[in-house]
């Protein structure tokens, strides 16, 4: 298969599973995830092919999401594609969790991560976490709630950011996140009338 080829199949095999997301990991996520990616790689030594098929695939087997592990493989190996680039995918998808806590072993790993943090920062973060919030039925403030992970996660973000790219977009997307927890809390407490 032509990579354009595989990058199709994969297209519409994400679009088919996160068709109908409403937890903030639908098809828009995963687009704006690959267009980070690909300008993260700008100018960097990277499998195009690798970053692009991670970028669309890496929420497929998401805990949080409910499905069956085993799933990109499947995917991967529908396609006429080499075990290398196969296990490679898989290697990088298999780092980008924030919560599996996982160092980046290849570039290509390194921007994906990048490229789903920076997605959980600035307006759209902000907008994705209470999707996420109301989908899961999440309180909106107090213990483990949609505030809490602005504090657990989103405000860390910014300091494990690996290209110097995604550190350049990350911090203007962390002040806009100190923002608006600087006027939620305000209007939360009442300080602002």
């Amino acid at each position: 298969m032509q990579s354009n080829e595989v990058i199709d199949a994969t297209e519409r095999f994400v679009a088919e599973l996160h068709g109908n997301d409403h937890t903030g990991h639908d098809v828009a996520h995963l687009e704006r995830v690959r267009r980070l990616a690909e300008v993260l790689s700008d100018g960097l030594a990277v499998n195009r092919l690798v970053v692009t098929l991670a970028a669309l695939l890496h929420d497929v087997e998401d805990r949080k999401l409910g499905r069956e592990a085993g799933l990109v493989k499947r995917h991967l190996d529908s396609l006429d594609v080499s075990d290398a680039l196969r296990r490679h995918v898989l290697d990088v998808i298999s780092e980008t969790s924030y919560s599996k806590g996982s160092a980046p072993s290849s570039l290509e790993a390194a921007i994906i991560q990048d490229a789903d943090r920076l997605d959980a920062m600035g307006a759209i973060g902000i907008a994705r976490t209470f999707q996420y919030a109301g989908a899961s039925g999440t309180a909106l403030y107090g213990e483990s709630s949609a505030i809490s992970h602005f504090h657990e996660k989103l405000l860390r973000l910014l300091d494990g950011m690996h290209t110097e790219e995604a550190k350049r977009i990350a911090r203007a997307r962390h002040t806009f996140l100190l923002t608006f927890l600087e006027r939620f809390e305000a209007e939360w407490n009442g300080s602002d009338i």
